[in-house]
């Protein structure tokens, strides 16, 4: 209790003692007792005789004095007081959490009304903070958010928290902050996610994002076309490459009317260049080694992709985008992440009857011909991911406040809740990062494919529509050159090599690759 909220249980008193009288009053009564000095002056000899007395007209005087000292003292204690609970306590407890704190938010993909509702029972637990979400706009998305972390820092309008994609980490290293041990322990990183997120995102024994979502590629089929043409669901290359070819239909001039798979090409095949990347991964492609055997090995995989073109002739340059084709129900076999049924879902065609599986695989044995190879065994089980983490301003002065909201966002509890809350404005909400939920969301058959992957899939700098005019658009550039020249101009991979090698080595020392 301060000392001014202490109150006395007496009424107030008024000192009437002769200091306080006025002059002209105090003339009058010193008059009226001056016939009695002579007497008192007399008694007092005979009191000092017998001992010694307190002087009844110094009381008032002295009790005066000991308050003057006492309310002196009384009044420094407080200025002391006050000086200290100003200058010393109110900083401290503002500092300590009076203080409101906002957390800016960038996110990218969702909308405000799908987080909103996590981040109103956060700051409802949470009274001293506050978050802003803020859902950005993809045209520049990249080089908005880089150049304000870069030149600003941390400031009130730049971002705590901010969504990248998984292949950003080189062009957004200096400005992650590394994920504090203890909050990696406490999400789970290295026990619950999928394996998938190591590679990309944990460099140097250090998680530097957390995922909230995971995506990959998977094999769209048209169910109809699929039973009418009477061909299995491929589990190898060779077995798209054959059904593919059987499911072809041209019409008397050879225009292609049902497409038989959607690859070969770039400008009109949507995710070719994760296509790409799958098939390198898959062949154990160093994509950045430039020697004889991994040339070899790149070699192959590109002239491999562009026989779907040129040999095959199963997709061609006139027809439309490989999305819209397997919408309008005219392409079997379609390459996508698990976004693109939300697109096809608006631009289907009514009777549309698709299904949804893993990607097709490569054979690992070297003797055996590739329609010879019937168990599943002797296939690889390397699949594609391509998905978006939540970083910390390395910069930003209310890292600890972030941290803590993104391990609130990561339980599994709110995992689901995010998940139902983009569910009731779309088909599926984003697909749970975690090993132990897997199950959970498997029940969804347009899911199960990505999840069932996600284990053993891994990314690179060939990620579609990042729109990062940077790494990965550097990066397709450089392949999509190559791949159009032996398309239209019938050059040879010893043609292209040297320009795409060249490409590569670039951006190797650009961005600092490893």
């Amino acid at each position: 209790m301060a000392f001014e909220d202490v109150k006395s249980p007496l009424p107030p008193r008024r000192y009437t003692g002769l200091d306080e009288i006025p002059a002209e009053e105090k003339t009058e009564r010193l008059s009226e007792t001056e016939p009695l000095r002579k007497e008192t002056v007399a008694e007092m000899s005979n009191i000092v005789k017998e001992g010694p007395v307190v002087s009844q007209t110094a009381v008032p005087n002295e009790r005066k004095s000991n308050k003057v000292v006492v309310f002196g003292l009384a009044g420094i204690a407080l200025i002391i007081i006050g000086f200290v609970v100003v200058k010393v306590l109110l900083p401290l407890i503002n500092k300590g959490g009076n203080e409101e704190v906002t957390l800016n938010y960038w996110g990218l993909w969702e909308e405000p009304a799908v987080i909103e509702g996590l981040i109103a029972d956060y700051e409802a637990s949470h009274p001293g903070v506050k978050i802003n979400y803020i859902r950005n706009q993809r045209t520049n998305y990249r080089t908005r958010l880089q150049t304000r972390l870069e030149t600003e820092g941390s400031n009130d309008e730049s971002p705590d928290i901010f969504r990248i994609h998984d292949s950003w980490l080189p062009m957004f290293k200096s400005s992650l902050a590394k994920v504090p041990a203890e909050t990696a322990n406490a999400i789970g990183l290295d026990s619950d996610y999928f394996d998938t997120y190591k590679e990309m995102i944990k460099q140097g024994g250090n998680w530097l994002a957390v995922p909230l979502m995971y995506d990959g590629l998977s094999l769209f089929y048209n169910k109809d076309l699929v039973e009418s043409g009477q061909v299995s669901l491929p589990k190898s290359w060779w077995d798209l490459e054959m059904a593919a070819g059987k499911l072809t239909v041209r019409d008397e001039n050879g225009k292609i009317k049902v497409a038989g798979a959607a690859l070969g090409l770039t400008d009109n095949v949507d995710q070719w260049s994760d296509i790409l990347g799958l098939m390198l991964k898959q062949g154990g492609v160093d994509i950045l080694a430039n020697d004889g055997e991994n040339n070899k090995k790149l070699t192959d995989v590109l002239t491999y992709y562009t026989l779907f073109r040129t040999k095959n002739m199963v997709w061609d340059e006139s027809l439309p985008s490989s999305t819209e084709f397997f919408a309008n129900g005219k392409l079997a076999f379609y390459f996508g992440p698990s976004w693109r049924v939300f697109n096809i879902e608006e631009m289907k065609i009514p009777d549309l009857n698709y299904a949804i599986t893993t990607v097709p695989q490569l054979q690992t044995l070297q003797d055996v011909s590739p329609e010879e190879v019937v168990n599943e065994a002797d296939l690889t089980n390397i699949h594609w991911a391509t998905y978006w983490v939540e970083g910390v301003n390395a910069k930003s002065s209310k890292q600890q406040e972030a941290w803590d909201f993104l391990t609130y966002l990561s339980t599994k509890e709110n995992l689901e809740k995010f998940y139902a809350a983009a569910s009731q404005i779309r088909a599926f909400g984003e697909i749970y990062p975690r090993k132990s939920m897997a199950d959970g969301i498997s029940t969804n058959p347009m899911v199960k494919p990505f999840v069932t992957a996600a284990n053993r899939a891994s990314g690179w700098y060939l990620s579609s529509r990042t729109y990062d005019d940077g790494l990965n658009d550097e990066m397709i550039k450089y392949f999509k050159d190559a791949i159009n020249a032996m398309v239209t101009k019938n050059e040879t991979m010893d043609d292209v090599l040297p320009d795409l090698r060249n490409g590569i080595s670039q951006l190797v020392t650009k961005y600092g690759l490893k």
